[in-house]
């Protein structure tokens, strides 16, 4: 329970940080705004990306063993 409460607020910190960049964007601050984009992109790339993939695959093993499993 508690690492599913640590992602939730992870992941809406990133989500407002990209928010927040976008907005500075919209509103004229292009070096502020790309800079926060280009540290959550790099953040993203260089910290999440290797779990992401990794629960993506581990989603396709997990759905593809249950369809073999209702098979039989």
């Amino acid at each position: 329970m508690g690492r599913t409460i640590v992602a939730l607020v992870h992941l809406g910190l990133f989500a407002g940080l990209v928010i927040y960049g976008f907005v500075l964007l919209a509103g004229g601050r292009t070096t502020r705004g790309l800079t926060v984009l280009g540290l959550m992109g790099a953040y993203y790339a260089l910290v999440l990306h290797k779990a992401v993939l990794a629960e993506i695959e581990r989603k396709r093993r997990l759905r593809k063993e249950n369809k073999t499993r209702s098979m039989k």
